[in-house]
């Protein structure tokens, strides 16, 4: 029987100890890497459910945005509320264009618009939600979405939402629950409620005569059925969310971009259509923009 070296029992011992250290190093580092890659779509609540048509509750949605804009004193109501989901910590919000916009179609006055992160209800401060101005708008007319610059500072660090890299796996989600967030008037006076509606790979219009079957998705658009849903029809940047183990994703923004489907044979409330974010479009012209210098300046109306 061959006796043991005690020395190189010993030395062994230390090598695995040492491969066995560098294996962790390099294990909190990945796990690092990937928790920095994938912060985002993480609702910051208690209450991790989702309870279609119940109030919201702060925390929850934290990057929901609400746009206000006032043409004179904020003491009074705004004229105009707009909503978005936040890209970035650094202030940046995805909404509709045409809701920035005033009759003569020029920008609304950035000096009047305030952006309301994380809200639960409009104009009223809860914890978890924070207001800030707005320093820069850019503009896409043809895909009718604006990325809009808040002034966060330094010392805010908001939670946005997940984004795609313009391309999609339809296929996996399918037959999932979707949702939006839309103002509701049955439990608090400006308060927010989650509506829950189905990713089908074919939608039906029903016309007066006849009903139409289209792709549920294309190029530019997602159709959604709403009808005999609590879903109000709505094109002021209302964002789409989806879940994802990575976390809550954008799949649409609300916005006058329409599907192929021809208005003729709808009926109002059979289907909504949202801005397909996910295309390379899109994708390409967002993170273009968020390359640009934020300071650049804007034209911007006095309405």
């Amino acid at each position: 029987m061959a006796k043991i070296d005690p020395l190189r029992l010993q030395n062994q011992h230390h090598r695995s100890i040492i491969v066995l250290s560098l294996l962790l190093a390099l294990s909190v580092v990945w796990s690092g890497a990937v928790v920095g890659q994938c912060a985002c779509g993480i609702r910051q609540s208690a209450n991790q459910s989702v309870v279609p048509g119940e109030q919201i509750e702060p925390g929850e949605w934290p990057w929901q945005v609400g746009i206000y804009w006032w043409p004179g004193s904020k003491l009074n109501p705004p004229k105009r509320i707009c909503e978005g989901a936040l890209l970035n910590p650094d202030g940046w919000v995805l909404t509709a264009a045409n809701c920035l916009k005033g009759a003569d179609g020029s920008l609304l006055g950035i000096e009047g618009m305030v952006g309301h992160v994380g809200l639960v209800a409009l104009q009223q401060s809860t914890e978890g939600s924070r207001r800030f101005a707005v320093e820069n708008v850019r503009m896409n007319d043809e895909l009718d979405l604006a990325l809009v610059k808040l002034d966060v500072g330094e010392e805010w660090d908001g939670m946005s939402i997940c984004l795609n890299d313009g391309i999609e796996d339809w296929d996996n989600l399918y037959g999932n629950s979707v949702y939006v967030l839309q103002q509701s008037h049955r439990h608090r006076l400006g308060g927010f409620e989650i509506v829950r509606l189905e990713l089908e790979k074919e939608v039906m219009c029903y016309g007066s005569t006849l009903a139409v079957k289209a792709k549920a998705i294309s190029d530019n658009s997602i159709k959604l059925k709403t009808r005999g849903t609590n879903y109000r029809e709505t094109a002021r940047g209302t964002p789409l969310y989806v879940y994802k183990p990575e976390g809550w994703s954008l799949l649409g923004i609300s916005n006058k971009i329409r599907s192929s489907i021809p208005d003729t044979f709808c009926q109002p409330g059979d289907y909504e259509s949202f801005l397909n974010t996910n295309q390379n479009e899109v994708y390409q012209w967002i993170y273009s923009s968020l390359d640009e210098d934020i300071n650049s300046s804007v034209e911007t109306s006095t309405e």
